[in-house]
């Protein structure tokens, strides 16, 4: 499934009209087809499992990271949501 089919699906799932905007914040710093290692430090996101996703997400919440404001925006089930179509 092409990235454009993955977004419109997610967004469908989430019933949130925003959520292909959300993604194209993501691709600023992480790549059109989430290939690049954001701000030359992250983890390549189309290489993560899906568990690694979650984790991640988890994690930025509560961290004092720059994707703080992002993941916190997300509920357990987006981010689940998230990590089933975009992880491994």
């Amino acid at each position: 499934m092409d990235l454009a089919r993955k977004i419109l699906f997610v967004s469908v799932l989430l019933h949130v009209s925003t959520f292909a905007s959300f993604i194209k914040v993501c691709q600023n710093c992480h790549g059109k087809n989430f290939e690049k290692r954001a701000l030359g430090r992250s983890r390549i996101v189309k290489n993560l499992k899906k568990e690694e996703i979650v984790e991640r997400l988890n994690y930025f919440k509560t961290s004092n990271s720059i994707m703080k404001s992002y993941a916190s925006s997300l509920s357990k089930k987006q981010i689940s949501l998230v990590a089933n179509v975009f992880g491994k």
